[in-house]
């Protein structure tokens, strides 16, 4: 099959190098030119995002932000497509619209305030009660580290100067309860069986220190419809339906005992959720993809057992910051045959004169590694025997990916969630 990945920021390398090694045609479009080197030699490199659309069986769009562009072509040439939707990507980018669509299908939130500016949030602050605190968070998709959780208000007029003066934000008071996203993959009509949860930690460093990189690994596990889809994603299914979406729909919710409270909404690969989902799947990821975008699918067999996905990189991870310098070139070690397909390639290319893999540069996420067992324990101690085989200067991963998870999972099963 022949596969165009179209990507900003080259998000979906592991997934595309993955598809690479089932033997399909993978072509890439990374918009970015800080990725230039990321996934050389392992799937062919395109330098426009038209380039053969026409002659492709499957177009994956990776990541926000390119709906309006690319939905109205995407549907012109006919190819079937998952992403590049104008309307998925608003419910996302646009904190407040996501909330109205969460209020407007009954999915419940937390206490929300939408803001224009960040004077404006300094008003609302002033004699407010600050209780478990709050979370501020600013439209757009510009780094992870634009959402902050403030315990104290000393720490308040330090997080707005962070925002530009023109920034739209949203405020919402912090809900105590476990963080759990929730997602489904919808075939235009119907939901496709079973659903997903993902257990993450987003900071970078143990115990939840660090800046927040997005995600650094996760637990990942599958179930019929339960009460904690039916509350959130499930009832996306009208609007879903009206847009005839092709792909997935992730709700990320606070739960406890008394209810589910919705944070945001991405219709988009979750990273690294896809790649341990894609971990514990029978079916092959360029079939699964081909189906759902052409509306076929409506189950999937998964082998039993949760999965995970841990990420390693190296330096200068996770700065997003493209005017560092990056060190390229180094070979990583220990990638063979018996292991390739629980990893996941990101920053990384093969170097044709000698057929190492090496490090590409870019923001120093080099990869991720995944596993399945019959339980969490089994699933991290699979995925950390790879990750420590493999053999690159200053690599560095959390070792705690996992820990929280069968605590999690067995907290929501009491509540009457899973």
């Amino acid at each position: 099959m022949r596969i165009t990945v179209l990507s900003q920021t080259g998000d979906s390398l592991g997934v595309a190098s993955r598809l690479r090694l089932e033997g399909h045609s993978v072509r890439m479009w990374i918009k970015s030119p800080h990725y230039k080197r990321s996934g050389q030699n392992i799937v062919q490199r395109i330098d426009s995002w038209r380039e053969g659309l026409r002659n492709t069986d499957l177009i994956l769009v990776d990541m926000v932000g390119m709906g309006q562009q690319l939905e109205p072509v995407i549907k012109a040439v006919g190819v079937p497509a998952i992403g590049a939707s104008k309307e998925m990507d608003r419910i996302e980018l646009d904190r407040a619209y996501g909330m109205e669509v969460f209020q407007k299908y009954g999915i419940t939130i937390p206490e929300t305030w939408s803001f224009n500016s960040p004077d404006e949030v300094r008003q609302f602050f002033v004699g407010e009660e600050w209780g478990d605190g709050f979370a501020i968070k600013a439209d757009g998709n510009i780094g992870c580290a634009s959402s902050r959780v403030l315990k104290e208000p000393e720490q308040l007029e330090w997080a707005l100067n962070q925002y530009p003066t023109s920034c739209h934000i949203i405020v919402q008071r912090v809900v105590k309860g476990i963080e759990v996203s929730t997602e489904g993959w919808f075939n235009g009509r119907e939901w496709i069986r079973p659903f997903n949860h993902t257990f993450e930690e987003k900071k970078f460093m143990e115990g939840n220190l660090g800046p927040n990189t997005g995600c650094m690994g996760n637990i990942v596990i599958t179930r019929p419809a339960n009460r904690l889809v039916d509350a959130t994603v499930g009832r996306l299914k009208p609007l879903l339906t009206r847009l005839g979406w092709r792909g997935p729909v992730d709700v990320n919710c606070i739960v406890n005992a008394d209810g589910a409270f919705a944070l945001e909404a991405t219709a988009r690969f979750g990273y690294d959720a896809i790649e341990a989902l894609l971990e514990g799947m029978r079916l092959g990821a360029g079939e699964f993809f081909r189906e759902v975008a052409e509306g076929r699918l409506t189950a999937v067999e998964m082998w039993p057992g949760p999965t995970i996905a841990v990420r390693m990189g190296v330096p200068p991870y996770p700065s997003e910051d493209e005017g560092i310098k990056v060190e390229w070139g180094e070979p990583i070690l220990g990638i063979n045959e018996n292991n390739i397909n629980h990893l996941w390639l990101c920053n990384v290319f093969v170097d044709p004169k000698d057929m190492l893999f090496k490090t590409a540069g870019g923001d120093g996420l080099t990869l991720k590694a995944t596993a399945r067992g019959e339980d969490v324990g089994v699933a991290r101690r699979r995925a950390y025997r790879t990750i420590d085989n493999l053999r690159v200067t200053d690599k560095m991963y959390r070792r705690d990916i996992g820990l929280r998870a069968e605590a999690d999972i067995k907290q929501l099963e009491e509540w009457g969630w899973l």
